[in-house]
């Protein structure tokens, strides 16, 4: 199986392919239930990003190191936001948004993964440039939790794998009636909130995500 390996003084970060990537959205579904996240890596989740833009500094710091204790040596976590709170969480990484595509790898703490959200080839020529490990890309289809944004398909993962060898992921309106389609279209994953958190039963909601991500992309 693939991975992209980063050497770390602590602990060593992998991106597993396919990887099935969760973010955290308290906004939408209410305080984060570290026994959920527990139950889902179980079945599945290769990622957990702790995506709060609403908390403070303190709030993700506490969360963010219990929810640490829990995905370490089984998950990715990765923080959403700024590089040096991603260290006080010992996260493996950061993921930057596309605004930030001038903050080169040089620029971010030794030992974090560096994740890129970007929503073109060109922002996807760029941030290879300045530095990554791989990219969440999007946003793929409709999705409830940016329902303004123009969705750009998967010709958008096509795209970008064609400019870039690094991971890609996908992003927006993915569920298990369309993951498998951004896997055929050249992407190393999918992340996702909705079809997890706002699944009836997330346990099985992430088995069957995680199901449909095992194909071959060339068939």
């Amino acid at each position: 199986m693939c991975r992209v390996r980063v050497n770390k003084a602590k602990h060593m970060g992998t991106l597993t392919k396919p990887c099935l990537t969760l973010l955290t959205d308290s906004t939408r579904y209410g305080e984060i239930n570290l026994d959920l996240i527990d139950s889902v890596i179980n079945s599945g989740v290769d990622m957990l990003q702790l995506r709060e833009p609403s908390l403070t500094e303190h709030s993700v710091i506490e969360i963010g190191n219990l929810i640490a204790e829990i995905t370490k040596n089984r998950a990715l976590l990765i923080f959403n936001g700024n590089p040096n709170i991603a260290t006080k969480i010992n996260a493996d990484g950061v993921q930057l948004p596309e605004k930030k595509i001038d903050m080169i790898a040089s620029d971010i703490p030794k030992g974090l993964l560096i994740g890129r959200s970007i929503h073109s080839k060109n922002a996807a020529i760029q941030s290879d440039k300045a530095g990554t490990d791989f990219f969440i890309a999007g946003t793929i289809f409709p999705t409830a939790s940016h329902p303004d944004i123009k969705t750009l398909g998967v010709n958008l993962i096509t795209d970008i794998c064609k400019v870039s060898e690094k991971p890609v992921l996908g992003i927006g309106g993915i569920d298990a009636s369309n993951a498998e389609s951004v896997i055929r279209a050249g992407a190393d994953g999918v992340a996702v909130i909705s079809s997890i958190w706002g699944s009836n039963n997330p346990k099985d909601a992430t088995k069957s995500l995680k199901e449909k991500l095992q194909v071959n992309k060339d068939q």
